[in-house]
């Protein structure tokens, strides 16, 4: 006769025990022990004095491009638009001038961006880039003392061979076996590189590169400079092949981590105020997610799941907006509802990503151990995300030699500056 379970409450209220031994939680007492855990990692004073330095840049950032360059992001984008700028518009009318529009401006820059296209990117899905080694192959040591190891061996073999030559003789011997050696080099590495295209194209084909690189295009022809970010890695559902109980593959959907590119709206990037390039001084790209877009960073990577459901948690009803002076002047110019705007209609969730160096003496000071901060001294390139009072993820950059990944360019390069014309 099977025994019976004895369940019955334990001490902690709202829990309850299998045979006084198994605990059992509620679902809300659950939820309200991930929250405090979350709270409890948020409030860790290096995280907080993280999220303090994101806002005090961001403030620095945002204020030198708001009074600079955003005003000319805007006239580009009403004259793309074939709109006159308020001020303009209103002395048109006040003089009892036509208002109309030649659209100029917009007929260039499509000729523009299609010439470019014609350049850059073709119909029959052939690349304009190809990879090859340079003139001196740069290949891992083993390869190399593979190939020497080999040609060692034929001067070995012919002096036990009986060839007895002199110096001249060896020279040239090792010369000619230096000429073979390093044109073997050259084909390994010329075999990898073509590997190493396919699998990148393929890559690219997969992550929206195409997509992104023509909006990439017009945005060249239309701002002071257009961005591409890449490549940033995202949980998404694929089909896939999967064996079942009958040993038969099916199609089955499964979620796999994909290497993804991205056009970046120019409105959304934020460099520091004397930057030059994308790799001085730190840099902010400011998105609006929408709840889809935090689900697909749950288990990846460098976020904290804990942080991320928070934020849907407390931010996923309504979202969080943290409206500036260009929202709503940009999405005018874009010809886009303003009614409704400042209710944050389609519930988007502001977020700062934060790119920079931070000095290992700050890092130290906020409470990372030495361990992790070998050198107070250093600087050490760090990716973080504020939203709200959150911070969901804060890394070391991945890149070996701590480069951002975005790459910016002009129609019209301007020397020194990080905006071109």
């Amino acid at each position: 006769m099977q025994q019976a379970l004895n369940i019955t409450s334990a001490n902690a209220p709202g829990v309850t025990s299998v045979g006084g031994i198994v605990p059992i939680k509620s679902a809300k007492q659950l939820m309200d022990e991930e929250r405090a855990a979350a709270v409890a990692a948020n409030n860790e004073t290096v995280v907080q004095n993280l999220a303090a330095h994101i806002r005090k840049y961001w403030t620095y950032a945002r204020t030198a491009k708001e009074y600079t360059i955003e005003q000319k992001m805007l006239k580009s984008l009403r004259q793309r638009r074939g709109e006159y700028d308020p001020d303009k518009l209103a002395q048109l009318r006040e003089q009892g001038s036509s208002t109309i529009y030649m659209m100029l401006t917009s007929n260039k820059c499509r000729a523009a961006s299609s010439w470019l296209r014609d350049v850059l990117m073709t119909t029959a899905g052939d690349k304009p880039w190809t990879i090859k080694p340079g003139p001196i192959p740069d290949l891992p040591p083993d390869v190399v003392q593979e190939v020497m190891g080999k040609a060692t061996q034929q001067i070995q073999q012919a002096l036990m061979a009986g060839a007895n030559p002199d110096d001249q003789a060896i020279r040239q011997m090792l010369l000619d076996l230096k000429d073979q050696a390093m044109s073997h080099l050259h084909e390994i590495a010329k075999k990898d590189a073509e590997r190493m295209e396919k699998k990148m194209y393929d890559q690219m084909l997969e992550g929206k590169w195409v997509d992104s690189f023509a909006a990439f295009l017009d945005d060249i022809v239309t701002f002071p400079s257009a961005f591409m970010k890449g490549p940033v890695v995202r949980k998404r559902p694929r089909l896939n092949w999967v064996k079942d109980e009958a040993g038969q593959y099916q199609l089955d959907v499964q979620d796999q981590y994909m290497l993804e590119w991205e056009r970046v709206d120019p409105f959304m990037i934020y460099p520091a105020p004397d930057a030059s390039t994308i790799e001085d001084g730190y840099l902010i790209e400011r998105h609006k997610l929408q709840r889809a877009d935090l689900v697909s960073l749950l288990d990846v990577e460098g976020y904290s799941n804990a942080a991320i459901r928070q934020v849907l948690d407390e931010y996923g009803k309504g979202g969080l907006r943290d409206w500036i002076y260009i929202d709503l002047t940009k999405a005018n110019a874009e010809g886009k509802s303003t009614v409704a705007a400042g209710q944050n209609p389609s519930e988007l969730i502001d977020a700062l990503q934060y790119w920079g160096n931070i000095q290992g003496k700050l890092l130290l000071e906020w409470g990372m151990s030495e361990e992790e901060v070998p050198d107070p001294l250093a600087e050490y390139p760090v990716e973080a995300w504020l939203i709200g009072r959150w911070i969901i993820k804060a890394v070391v950059n991945h890149d070996p030699l701590g480069r951002k990944p975005y790459f910016k360019a002009s129609y019209e390069e301007v020397p020194g500056a990080f905006w071109g014309n």
